[in-house]
């Protein structure tokens, strides 16, 4: 692709990474809402599972990497993506049956989304191909045991 057909359609550097961004957080964003369907029943290492793939989608990493990297464009989205993700995220927590206990779902919901990105960054380092099934399982039992 040419730098002239870049500015036709996205304008310029900055208007490509938007348009990446905004695809994945689509993306990212109708998957965890779909997890989060209270009406949809789910064992929980399913749940797991789904929503580790929904983060290991490369397009959804490639979005996350640029909101990461690009501070500055960050910045001029005026945080509507990164909102559109965290309801998303909190629709997700709201679904753990925790009882009145708000802050343990909060928890429980961090450790669902957070251990599939820190895994895909420790995969970037790690020699030998990293283990998931072991790690989804354990999250897992974690959820169950404490929910």
């Amino acid at each position: 692709m040419s730098w002239g057909v870049i500015q036709h359609h996205f304008g310029d550097r900055d208007g490509l990474l938007t348009a990446v961004i905004e695809d994945a957080v689509d993306r990212l964003v109708a998957s965890l809402e779909a997890l989060a369907d209270p009406e949809r029943v789910i064992a929980t290492e399913d749940l797991v599972q789904a929503t580790w793939k929904a983060f290991a989608n490369p397009k959804a990493m490639a979005g996350l990497e640029i909101l990461i990297a690009a501070k500055d464009l960050r910045g001029r989205l005026r945080g509507q993506h990164m909102g559109r993700l965290g309801a998303a995220l909190a629709a997700l927590t709201a679904r753990l049956n925790t009882g009145n206990d708000r802050e343990h779902a909060i928890a429980l919901g961090m450790l669902l989304w957070t251990t599939p990105v820190a895994m895909m960054i420790a995969e970037m380092f790690a020699a030998p191909p990293l283990t998931w099934r072991d790690a989804q399982k354990a999250v897992a039992d974690l959820i169950d045991a404490h929910s």
